[in-house]
């Protein structure tokens, strides 16, 4: 589905670039409120900032100029939405839940976004002050959260709630019921097929599941993520520390967050951060924020040159020792980024947890002697048949790529189990710790094998 799709908001995209040229208003207006909010987003991606803001300043929709901004990338959206009064934006923010008016406002200055929710809320009818929805730490349930949901006294019937949720058109998103008591505090939940199907006589309370799903409005938005997706619920309740019930994340919200953290993981162990840095960032200041790792990097590699010059004896007996270097840096870098990026998923998703690090490790650790056994053998028979005159390379090549995978495959499974233990971000800091370390040991085991098996 992708596939086929992709060619022809390729194609649109060029359609847009040539009305934009062409100044042709009219037609570029028409085409774009014929489209989804997300794929106008994905082209607004591609194109400069003025082209950007000309196509949107276009579109008359203020709904769908709130959707567009709800799709797009933050840097994507302050270049939108710079150029417009503060009160034209909270015109389109009401058009918005309240997860989706943080996500934008976060993406303004703060001065911008103080001055924005006070228009918001001079205006507002509602009990709630925009001003809260700041009030929540970033990446918390709390800042995901949407105050747009279904929520019934206990004491009321099935026909009465039935009523109320035909009645209801606010909400946004009904999947649940959910059942309060007099204080606001969560009892239950009743699904809307456990609503149709019950007694119209019964009260809420009767029918309603008591044992549900609820996350703090502190959690971490990764572990709201991780409990949606491990029970299969579409929304799941947000309580305070009352457990009166403040909110609800539902899964469009949590496809987001498990997308976002899958990225920022991969970008971590590359060793930069975000990913809207590929975009948004200057040359100058990507440089930068990159410059540290490959420090990192950089100095493994120094490292690694300063051990290999310690062994100028043995490689001066047999050069052909030097032709394997890459082979075996290569070989074991490249298992220890499969064991890393296996962890650091697993610890992510929670499938790997640190209380059972012993079979983690040590199912990582049988792979590595496998896989050791496996490439030395095979690099055995390579370094034999190719430099036959030289005695027992391949032998020394063998052992070498059997011990260096095996120890790879170890301390790539042990780094971020420890790591994670610390309460530090094993995505962070395994990618750049990782292989620097694996090189490392792997020319100190390469070297003192062949002195040892030379001056056999």
């Amino acid at each position: 589905m992708v596939h086929d799709r992709e060619p022809r908001l390729l194609r649109v995209e060029d359609m847009v670039r040539r009305l934009l040229r062409r100044k042709a208003d009219t037609n570029l207006k028409n085409a774009l409120e014929k489209m989804h909010a997300a794929e106008i987003a994905q082209i607004f991606m591609r194109l400069e900032d003025q082209e950007q803001f000309d196509a949107f300043s276009l579109i008359n929709s203020i709904p769908l100029r709130a959707s567009i901004l709800n799709e797009c990338d933050p840097h994507v959206v302050r270049n939108l939405i710079d150029p417009i009064s503060n009160d034209k934006i909270a015109e389109i923010l009401k058009e918005n839940g309240s997860d989706d008016v943080r996500y934008i406002l976060e993406s303004l200055p703060q001065d911008r976004s103080e001055k924005i929710l006070d228009i918001l809320d001079s205006d507002s009818t509602e009990d709630s002050s925009y001003q809260d929805l700041m009030l929540y730490t970033p990446e918390s349930a709390g800042a995901i959260m949407t105050d747009s949901f279904a929520a019934l006294s206990e004491s009321v019937t099935v026909e009465e709630a039935i009523s109320r949720v035909r009645d209801t058109n606010e909400i946004e998103y009904i999947f649940y019921v959910y059942v309060i008591n007099e204080d606001g505090v969560l009892r239950g939940v009743v699904s809307l097929r456990q609503l149709i199907l019950s007694n119209p006589s019964q009260k809420l309370s009767d029918v309603m599941t008591s044992n549900v799903w609820s996350v703090d409005v502190n959690a971490d938005q990764e572990h709201v993520a991780k409990i949606v997706s491990r029970y299969n619920i579409l929304a799941i309740p947000v309580v305070d520390e009352n457990k009166i019930l403040v909110g609800i994340v539902t899964v469009d919200d949590v496809l987001d967050v498990l997308r976002e953290e899958a990225t920022e993981d991969i970008l971590k162990m590359a060793g930069t951060h975000h990913q809207e840095e590929i975009t948004s960032l200057s040359a100058i200041k990507l440089a930068w924020v990159r410059f540290p790792w490959l420090v990192i990097s950089w100095i493994g590699s120094m490292a690694a040159a300063f051990f290999i010059s310690q062994y100028t004896h043995e490689l001066s007996k047999v050069i052909a020792l030097a032709a394997f270097i890459p082979v075996i840096n290569g070989t074991s870098g490249n298992v220890s980024s499969q064991s890393v990026a296996i962890i650091v998923r697993g610890l992510a998703t929670g499938k790997v947890d640190t209380k059972g690090w012993f079979s983690v490790v040590s199912r990582q650790v049988f792979v590595g002697l496998l896989l050791g056994s496996c490439f030395g053998i095979l690099l055995f028979l390579v370094a034999s048949f190719q430099f036959p005159s030289v005695s027992h390379l391949g032998l020394i090549i063998g052992v070498t790529i059997f011990l260096s995978m095996t120890i790879a495959s170890t301390l790539a499974s042990l780094i971020p189990l420890f790591l994670n233990f610390l309460k530090l971000d094993p995505a962070l800091m395994t990618g750049p710790v990782v292989t620097t370390t694996v090189d490392l040991l792997s020319i100190v085991i390469y070297m003192n094998i062949a002195r040892l098996i030379l001056q056999m």
